[in-house]
């Protein structure tokens, strides 16, 4: 095995104190008193309740919590709009302070804790914990306490303020309330109505409540009216959205942002109106700021949010967005592997970005760094946060949104989630300095292995100049950044990080959950290389001999996802469980007793192409396909079909058999029945049976097959009709769009 080299020697990043000033706690015994105002708003209380815990947690030593009222005291720690701030002239400052800036400050031997009227009180308190005294919240469920029974402080002069007003780094960490406050979050809710955060015009205008009747309220597309999206120059479209918007707001009165956003598909009305005023404009944008801004004239106490994202991306040219009407930018279509500012292929969007702030001053952004497709695939984008996040800053965007695959398992979360939050708080941090913190504190002893795989990962993305996609597969990468050499080199370091925690069980945990992305990497990669030697098979003599090394893989990956309780991998909701079997069932290869393997298929209509290449031989290639739609499937879109397969022989079946696909997050359904007839000459077919296939089915099963048995006659051939839903169903936002089947392998079984 290949030697994994030292790049990097780690340092202890602890505070760097050079000269202790005042000292709060020495020998575990207490020499300060925590004072707070004589009434303290709940802020206060919990921030001073908060510092009292945490210097117990490092020191053994509970500082009092008293209160201004009380005789002055030397040594103390003062708390919030206390009296005691009038002694140095800032008891106004509060008034001055931004909603969640704060000031420590140091004078002679007290020390003035002072925050916005947001949280700013409670990330001082954090800051304090945190730079100087040396504490870290790696994860929701893992924090570093350093044990110290003298606390010693240095002066302190510290003023600091978010450059992003509203910072969301969106998943599941959040919901943990004590992580998402020490790093500085906010979650949707906060701000945003409930149910109301984007893609919303369905919501306020329902389709299946207005369409039947009301079909001039939605748009017009190809020459008929859609579903899809409204037509937003029909003043009755504007009536209705604001009458159901002001309903809504009743219920939810302290909520003060409200998404009037277009449906997250690709179509917009071109009725003569609306075509109109696309023109004016320039950019499909147009009809949605005008008719927004008209949203937000009803009222002037909230804010009103709407996507530039998409088709409406391009700001117009002549209407601006009104003062309380909010532009959500979104970067969907960027690539992640080169920064936005230098990439040639983000042109179009940073001349967006600038038309837009030439134009509103509140503009908010939706970043992806993230795989849709793939969560728990490597997704190296290190090197580009901070660029990305100093760019935003610099061209007018002040409130982040920053989407990434923010749960316990996925590709390193909880370094990304740490790293962003502090990166939307200040982008100009050192990026480096923070990294290897994090990793020495929460890898432990295998942190130096952790953080070359890491280095090294970075390293080979970035000069591969791949396209990093967030429906990108590993697969697309096995010559770059996922060659056989480099996955060679990233596990010798992994496999010795494993070795070093074998004898702590939290890092072991955190060590194994690391790996698991390369582990899911190499799976993936497998698939496409079927008998090359990074694949599962070797065929001989007809046969297929699965690589015992490969099913190790496969069994390693899975017992991990099941150790650690990984409960998803996609953003379909594909658990590991689901994916273990679904490739279990791929490398059964049904060559054997099979007498479809190798017979030729015939389709009408043919196939899309897009899938591979559309060739029908995958259907009887002996090789279930998996979860994943692009392999070993093949599709149609929008239309039924006949499939017909020649046995080149007359044969007594006893069971015949088909399968599909179920993937709605990618627009992909069952079919709604499938029908079966054999021929013993190819001209008379017989109905041989008809499976319908109930809607209760299509959210909860990923691959399915479908069976006929007891067929009591000689065949030679087998065909299939498959009856296709065609249209995504109306609980889409995307309804009336066409729908996907999948289907593979055809079996036959019988004598």
């Amino acid at each position: 095995m290949r030697t994994c080299v030292i790049f990097i020697t780690m340092l202890i990043l602890l505070p760097f104190i050079s000269k202790a000033a005042l000292i709060p706690v020495r020998n575990k015994k207490p020499l300060y008193t925590i004072v707070l105002p004589a009434n303290p708003t709940p802020e206060e209380f919990h921030s001073a309740d908060y510092l009292q815990r945490y210097v117990y947690k490092i020191s053994q030593a509970t500082i009092p919590i008293v209160s201004d009222n009380s005789y002055p005291g030397q040594k103390e720690i003062i708390i919030g709009q206390s009296e005691r701030l009038k002694d140095i002239g800032y008891f106004s400052v509060i008034d001055t302070l931004s909603e969640d800036a704060f000031v420590i400050k140091t004078v002679d031997e007290k020390i003035y804790i002072i925050g916005g009227k947001h949280k700013g009180l409670f990330y001082a308190v954090v800051t304090l914990l945190e730079k100087y005294l040396g504490c870290r919240k790696y994860s929701p469920d893992f924090e570093y306490i350093p044990q110290k029974h003298t606390l010693e402080l240095p002066e302190i002069n510290l003023y600091e303020k978010p450059m992003n007003n509203y910072r969301v780094v969106y998943g599941n960490f959040c919901a943990n309330k004590e992580y998402k406050d020490w790093h500085r979050l906010n979650e949707i809710d906060d701000v945003f109505g409930e149910g109301y955060y984007v893609h919303t015009f369905w919501k306020l205008m329902r389709p299946d409540k207005y369409f039947k009747d009301h079909p001039e309220y939605f748009a017009l597309i190809d020459g008929e009216r859609s579903s899809r999206q409204p037509c937003l120059s029909n003043p009755e479209v504007l009536r209705i959205m604001v009458e159901n918007l002001r309903k809504e707001m009743a219920n939810q009165p302290t909520r003060n942002v409200w998404s009037v956003s277009q449906n997250d598909n690709h179509y917009y009305c071109q009725c003569p109106e609306c075509k109109k005023i696309i023109e004016e404009e320039g950019s499909p944008s147009g009809p949605i700021i005008r008719f927004v801004n008209k949203i937000a004239e009803e009222f002037p106490d909230k804010t009103i949010s709407t996507l530039a994202y998409t088709y409406s991306r391009k700001a117009p040219k002549l209407t601006k967005p009104v003062k309380n009407v909010q532009i959500m930018i979104c970067s969907i279509e960027l690539n992640r592997n080169i920064p936005i500012e230098i990439d040639t292929s983000s042109r179009n969007f940073i001349k967006d970005i600038h038309d837009w702030e030439k134009i509103s001053n509140n503009l908010y952004l939706w970043d992806y760094n993230v795989n849709f497709c793939h969560n728990i695939s490597p997704f190296p984008n290190f090197h580009t946060l901070q660029s990305n996040i100093q760019f935003f800053v610099k061209n007018g965007i002040k409130d982040q949104f920053q989407q990434i695959n923010n749960e316990s398992g996925y590709e390193f979360s909880e370094l990304k989630t740490y790293l962003i939050s502090k990166l939307l708080w200040n982008p100009y941090i050192r990026v480096d300095t923070v990294i290897f913190d994090f990793i020495k504190g929460y890898y432990g002893k295998s942190a130096t292995y952790v953080i070359n795989y890491l280095y090294q990962l970075e390293r080979q993305t970035a000069r591969s100049q791949d396209w990093l996609n967030i429906y990108g597969s590993p697969t697309w990468h096995s010559k770059t950044f996922l060659s056989e050499e480099n996955i060679k080199y990233y596990k010798a370091c992994m496999d010795t990080a494993v070795q070093m925690a074998k004898d702590d069980s939290v890092t072991l945990r955190h060590v194994e959950i690391a790996f698991l992305p390369l582990e899911y990497a190499v799976l993936e990669i497998a698939k496409q290389d079927i008998f090359g030697p990074r694949g599962w098979f070797i065929q001989q003599n007809g046969n297929y001999l699965l690589q015992p090394a490969m099913k190790a893989e496969l069994d390693r990956f899975y017992y991990v996802c099941k150790k650690y309780n990984i409960k998803t991998i996609n953003e379909a909701g594909l658990t590991p469980k689901d994916y273990y079997l679904s490739t279990l069932r791929f490398i059964s290869p049904q060559n054997k007793e099979n007498l479809a393997y190798g017979k030729k298929v015939t389709a009408n209509p043919l196939p899309n192409k897009d899938y591979n290449r559309g060739d029908l031989s995958i259907l009887t290639n002996g090789f279930y396909g998996t979860n994943d739609y692009t392999f070993q499937w093949l599709g149609w879109q929008g239309t039924d079909f006949e499939l017909t397969l020649d046995l080149e022989k007359l044969i007594q079946p006893q069971e015949i058999s088909i399968s599909s696909l179920n993937y709605p997050v990618n627009r992909a359904f069952y079919p709604n029945r499938i029908t079966c007839f054999v021929s013993d000459d190819g001209n008379k077919y017989n109905s041989i049976g008809q499976i319908e296939i109930g809607n209760q089915d299509r959210l909860f099963e990923v691959t399915r097959t479908f069976t006929f048995s007891t067929i009591l006659t000689r065949v030679r051939y087998v065909k299939f009709k498959i009856d296709c839903t065609k249209i995504l169903p109306t609980w889409m936002t995307s309804d009336g769009d066409k729908s996907w089947t999948f289907i593979d392998e055809i079996m036959v079984k019988g004598k």
